[in-house]
């Protein structure tokens, strides 16, 4: 017949044998433990031990201060895997600068630091000089040395454009001057003139001549005349009287009351027409007659040479102040 009374929780001593198996176990164990450790002693490093992902798992902070208390045996028990993970803020991910170094390496690894991002700037522009324009150098002639004695009237006027013509680097300082290219140098040095006379239609100059338009503002604006029978004789070398007259004439020079005495300057006086007394007198008093060799020395009747006209036109320039006065020995001074 059973017993209804529940097996006594009370339990048998442990016999001889069974303390014999369990000593032999734990020693056995030692004896493993000892000899691993003796290879890697690094495996007891107890950053190297792993742990199962629930332990891994940060502690929760309550969000309110207070006493811990555990849950009640009615609480259903999650699993590590069904913790719920509180979502991500938004926030714009920012890209690493480089490859993340753990916190702490591992033994006998050699760490290189990443190499700094260099900042991308740009090359300095780099700017060519740029090129001096070239100066313009003073003007020279072959025929015009820097000693020759109306270079400076000669250059003046070449730099002024009013002598155009020059050719081959040469002036020709010693040739003639003709009535019209007398012609011309007065119109570029007075094309501001107004006209006072009316244009005279000379039968040897025609209309379709490169000269006429220099020749009829010369006349219209008083500076030259022509000969009788209506002929201007632009081919004509011009004397240096006729020079002298058509710029007195041009500049309007008042009559010289005393022109008998102001030609006493010059040795050959006698040889000045009457109709050009007046005109060489009043050219003599505004410093317009220009001498060369001597200053003395008129010449009046003998051809005007391209350096004497150039000297006497700038001479009358800078008698209307449209140029600075030039010294030179050569210019008539009372």
């Amino acid at each position: 017949m059973s017993s209804s009374q529940p097996p006594s929780g009370e339990r048998n001593p442990l016999g001889l044998d069974e303390l014999i198996a369990i000593l032999v176990a734990f020693g056995t164990m030692g004896a493993i433990l000892f000899w691993v450790t003796g290879r890697n002693p690094d495996r007891l490093n107890a950053r190297n031990w792993q742990f199962p992902a629930v332990f891994s798992q940060p502690a929760v902070t309550p969000a309110t201060p207070g006493i811990l208390t555990p849950e009640s045996p009615s609480s259903d028990l999650r699993s590590p895997a069904a913790t719920p993970v509180p979502s991500k803020p938004d926030v714009a991910p920012v890209a690493p600068l480089g490859r993340i170094l753990p916190a702490t390496p591992p033994v006998g690894v050699i760490v290189v630091p990443p190499k700094p991002i260099a900042r991308s700037t740009p090359n300095p522009a780099i700017t060519k000089p740029k090129a001096d324009k070239p100066k313009v150098g003073p003007v020279r002639f072959s025929d015009v040395p820097d000693k020759y004695w109306a270079r400076p009237f000669i250059v003046a006027l070449v730099d002024r454009k009013i002598f155009a013509d020059s050719t081959d680097n040469k002036f020709r300082p010693d040739e003639p001057m003709t009535r019209a290219e007398l012609a011309r140098l007065i119109q570029r040095m007075s094309d501001d003139k107004e006209p006072i006379r009316k244009p005279i239609d000379f039968k040897d100059v025609k209309d379709k001549s490169p000269v006429a338009p220099a020749i009829d503002h010369t006349v219209t604006t008083g500076y030259l005349k022509g000969y009788p029978n209506n002929e201007f004789r632009p081919d004509k070398n011009i004397p240096r009287v006729e020079v002298i007259a058509a710029l007195a004439s041009g500049l309007n020079l008042k009559r010289s009351a005393k022109a008998s005495k102001t030609l006493q300057i010059y040795t050959d006086r006698k040889k000045v027409p009457k109709w050009a007394v007046d005109k060489v007198a009043a050219a003599t008093e505004a410093g317009i007659v220009v001498n060369h060799p001597k200053r003395a020395l008129l010449q009046p009747n003998r051809t005007a040479t391209r350096a004497e006209v150039a000297a006497m036109i700038y001479q009358a320039m800078a008698k209307k102040g449209q140029v600075p006065a030039k010294s030179s020995e050569y210019v008539v001074r009372l």
